[in-house]
Parts: C-alpha cells; sequence; structure tokens
C-alpha cells in the first residue's frame, strides 16, 4: 500500500521510497524556469500551493471563505467560473496515484468529466502553461491506470489538460501530444539512473 509523508512530501510503496512525478521532472522543470529568480519561484510555488488547497477545500465544502487571504479570492472566482462554465465533474480531488510497475507516485489535481469525457486536469497558476505539463499529466494519467486496476474508467478514453487560472481568467489547455509519456518515462529511466550511482 503507497504511504505519504506530507512534511517531507515522500511516497513509500513497501517501505521504498518512489520519486514523485514532479521529482522525476524536476531536471526538464529546472530547464524551463532557468532565467527566473529564485525568490520569485518560491514565491509563486507558496501561491500555488495555496491555490490548491482552495480548490481541494472547496470540492470538499470546506472552504472558509470568511478566512481566504484577498490574493487568493479572484483565484477563487476563476475557479468556480470554470466549474459554472465548462460542466466539469469531478470524481477525484488531490488523488495520490503510484506505479509499482514503474516505480514513481504522485498527487493528481483533478480527474472527472468533462463534457461527457474522463479528463485529468492539473492546475496551473503560473505565467504561463509550463511545456512539462504535457508529460506530467502523462505521469499521473499511467499511475492512475495502474493504481485502480479495477476502476470503470479504464475502458474509456482519459483526455489530459492543464487548468491555467489567473487572478483575471481561467483557460484550459489540451495536451495530445503522443510523446508526452516517452518523455516522461525517458526522465523517469534517467532519475532512476542518477539514483543507482
Amino acid at each position: 500500500m503507497i504511504h505519504f509523508e506530507a512534511a517531507s512530501h515522500t511516497y513509500t510503496l513497501g517501505g521504498l521510497r518512489l520519486p514523485s512525478v514532479t521529482e522525476v521532472l524536476r531536471p526538464l522543470i529546472d530547464a524551463e524556469y532557468r532565467g527566473v529568480a529564485k525568490d520569485v519561484m518560491e514565491r509563486a510555488a507558496t501561491l500555488g500551493k495555496a491555490v490548491h488547497k482552495l480548490i481541494e477545500l472547496d470540492l470538499l465544502n470546506e472552504l472558509d471563505e470568511d478566512g481566504l487571504s484577498d490574493a487568493l479570492r479572484p483565484y477563487l472566482a476563476q475557479w468556480r467560473a470554470f466549474r459554472t462554465l465548462s460542466g466539469f465533474e469531478p470524481i477525484l480531488s488531490e488523488q495520490i496515484v503510484y506505479s509499482a510497475r514503474y516505480g514513481y507516485a504522485g498527487t493528481l489535481d483533478l480527474f472527472g468529466r468533462l463534457n461527457g469525457r474522463l479528463a485529468l486536469i492539473d492546475a496551473k497558476r503560473t505565467a504561463q502553461v509550463p511545456r512539462t505539463a504535457g508529460p506530467q499529466t502523462a505521469g499521473y494519467q499511467l499511475a492512475l491506470c495502474e493504481s485502480s486496476p479495477s476502476a470503470p474508467w479504464l475502458a474509456e478514453p482519459i483526455d489530459r489538460y492543464a487548468l491555467h487560472l489567473t487572478p483575471d481568467r481561467w483557460r484550459l489547455v489540451p495536451f495530445k501530444d503522443a510523446a508526452d509519456q516517452r518523455v516522461f518515462l525517458s526522465a523517469l529511466t534517467l532519475h532512476q539512473w542518477s539514483k543507482a550511482a
């Protein structure tokens, strides 16, 4: 059974530590953001985590709107506009998934139905949607299908998206490149190779 330690953000399966999807893609992510100052990245990461938590709590009907900071209110408005206008029906939120076959784990943001089709969605609060989001969602999809072998959605195709949230708008960015899974698995191979040295 998969175990997640929130304080250290580590996943273990049968006592073996598994790298996260983000950890696997870290070299590609770092290359994509190499021109951005470290303090800017840290502030963006903090706000991104807060937006993810906001979405999770809103789906659970546990969000304390009165206690929400002014910085987060526009993101809540855009998240809710997305829900209303897209008709997205969530099935899973902040779901831990893992692949024993490939040896990695992660926590996907959103999975549900969009326009009658299954959709795996990663929420992004970045200035623009990073190119690595395609391989990232492919990694989550692969692990979701393996860690839920009896789930009814295995018989249906799964669309992958980034939900790009800004204070002023939302947009869905589709990922259709079949190479995304190969890129993720290649990054995983390199990660495992580097750790075996």
